[in-house]
């Protein structure tokens, strides 16, 4: 089939027409050529155009237009028991007869009675980092040193040719905190370094510190560096970082991979995530995969991506691109900025108002000044980009709260909030809500969270932390897992946030929990006339379940299984 000459008119006049005042990425020009769609026998013509070195390159790209049925299933907020996908998108709800009669020949699933749910929206991770994390020794759930003793032994069978061995997922509430004596004994030829589950502390051996070039004289702002224990916290975490070998795009495309496949078998088709400085320091290798990924659509999740800068200069180069909130395309989106305002609770670095409760000298830290907050804000505001903090403890929310006063738009249109929202004070809440902040929520926290509340705030404190209730009711709040701080076990997390958990006063209805999962994150990435629904015309973004989330007993939620996941009509997970 010969390209239409028209349509290497309108590509090569598309990419004219680009100035320096309006940038236009690759894939939105690649959204125009699509455009021009040509249909025979099934089949479609879709042409690609891209610009590489200021020639442009037609790509033709033949495919077959996909129609699929589906009966016999329970489809949230629907009537119908049926439905037909056709180019992608939900084409026609209705009876298993009308189903079946327009779906013709086409492929028929019947779902023998399962729910069908939009897919879920996890709307706080890493998705890179999930994949990193996959792919590094995991020590989630490790009970001592002698675990950890044989995970290096096999992380080093297994790798022979590493230069630095590298893990995540330890909790200190589970066994004695890892430091220098311990990982030299165990690791005395090689940098080791491993990384709290919460990835805000880590702990590394001499070797690390030697290839990190971290002495005494070494200075941090926003963290704090123990030579002694070889512990480092919050930002001195960079340090060691930046010696470890970075990953070329090959790799970082692997992890985007490991990581979107664990996703899909939770029933998750769309991420707001963080990922720029997830596995290397600098925004543009995982941008350029990001990038590469959504034009070839290789991406089975998609991802609205919460932007994470190094330091200011390299927010100011990325906006001189001309990269700003919504450029991109319905598989790969930039979102807001993103930023850290402090450590967390585990760690006992979240910024409090009063003192830990077992650290009478101990407020946490704020991980940014106050001003550095402003002028990042301002840099967002002046480029029409929303801004969403990293805000465990009230300290650090006060902080956000103040800055965000002073930026405040009428009905907050950019969607921006705090992200994590766990040590709130009434007053607080109110404020947040007053000023319909969106709140990025994490309901999978409070199972580990809820065994330590008290005894590192008290039960006073404790007793208007976690309002995930009263936020959902009263401004936009959306779920997530923060992976791989937690695995983006979505059914976990409702399940969770149903049945509550011990130290934690607030818990959600059935239904409150799945919204939170679905057609609220689809409404925080501005997604929601296309996702969080199942209705004609929206993307066919579902997931199906064995049982009925909402009708079934509470304590069977967290038993219900992903039978299969949906994307873009794509079917990317199947038990």
């Amino acid at each position: 089939m010969s390209i239409h000459p028209a349509m290497v008119t309108a590509c090569r006049a598309a990419w004219a027409a680009e100035t320096a005042a309006v940038r236009e990425t690759r894939e939105a020009m690649a959204s125009r050529a699509r455009a021009f769609k040509q249909t025979a026998d099934g089949a479609a013509v879709r042409f690609l155009c891209f610009s590489f070195d200021g020639n442009d390159i037609l790509v033709q790209v033949l495919e077959e237009i996909m129609t699929r049925g589906y009966i016999n299933c329970k489809i949230w907020h629907s009537s119908a028991s049926a439905f037909l996908i056709e180019d992608g998108r939900f084409a026609k709800l209705g009876t298993n007869e009308e189903i079946e009669e327009q779906n013709g020949s086409n492929e028929l699933i019947d779902l023998k009675g399962m729910m069908v749910i939009p897919g879920f929206v996890d709307s706080h991770m890493h998705l890179a980092e999930l994949g990193y994390y996959l792919s590094q020794m995991q020590l989630i759930g490790m009970k001592d040193s002698s675990e950890l003793k044989n995970k290096i032994a096999v992380y080093r069978q297994q790798n022979p040719e590493a230069r630095w061995i590298i893990g995540r997922g330890w909790d200190d509430t589970l066994m004695e905190r890892p430091n220098k004596k311990m990982l030299d004994a165990l690791c005395p030829d090689l940098p080791l370094a491993v990384t709290r589950v919460d990835g805000h502390v880590m702990a590394v051996n001499s070797k690390a510190l030697q290839e990190a070039k971290i002495d005494e004289n070494t200075e941090t702002e926003g963290g704090t560096i123990d030579l002694a224990s070889g512990i480092l916290e919050e930002n001195a975490i960079a340090l060691i970082q930046k010696a470890m070998p970075a990953p070329n795009e090959k790799k970082i495309r692997q992890y985007i991979e490991l990581g979107q496949k664990l996703a899909n078998s939770y029933g998750i088709t769309s991420v707001g995530s963080d990922d720029f400085l997830a596995v290397v320091r600098d925004y543009r290798p995982v941008l350029n995969v990001f990038e590469q990924m959504s034009y070839q659509e290789a991406l089975t999740v998609r991802v609205n991506e919460q932007c994470e800068f190094a330091d200011l200069n390299q927010y100011a180069q990325f906006l001189d691109e001309g990269y700003t909130m919504d450029v991109g395309n319905d598989f790969f989106r930039i979102g807001p900025l993103k930023i850290i305002a402090d450590g967390t609770l585990g760690a006992e670095t979240a910024a409090l108002s009063e003192p830990y409760a077992d650290q009478k000298e101990n407020k946490g830290m704020m991980t940014i000044s106050e001003d550095d907050l402003r002028i990042m804000t301002q840099l967002a505001s002046n480029y029409n980009m929303g801004v969403i903090v990293h805000a465990i403890g009230d300290a650090a929310v006060d902080t956000v709260l103040k800055i965000c006063k002073e930026f405040e738009l009428p009905g907050n249109p950019l969607h921006s909030g705090l992200v994590h929202c766990q040590i709130l004070r009434q007053d607080q809440i109110d404020e947040i809500c007053r000023m319909h902040l969106s709140c990025y929520v994490q309901s999978l926290f409070e199972e580990d969270d809820g065994r330590i509340l008290a005894a590192r705030i008290g039960t006073k404190r404790s007793e208007t932390c976690y309002p995930f209730t009263s936020l959902l009711h009263g401004t936009l709040t959306s779920n997530g897992s923060d992976a791989p701080v937690c695995m983006p076990q979505a059914l976990h997390g409702i399940s969770l946030a149903v049945n509550g958990v011990p130290g934690i006063k607030e818990t959600m209805s059935a239904e409150e929990a799945l919204s939170s999962y679905t057609e609220k994150g689809a409404e925080q990435i501005f997604m929601q006339d296309s996702i969080g629904q199942i209705k004609e015309g929206s993307y066919a973004d579902f997931a199906v379940l064995d049982q009925d989330i909402l009708s079934c007993s509470p304590d069977q939620i967290d038993h219900t299984k992903v039978m299969m996941t949906v994307m873009n009509g794509n079917t990317v997970y199947e038990k």
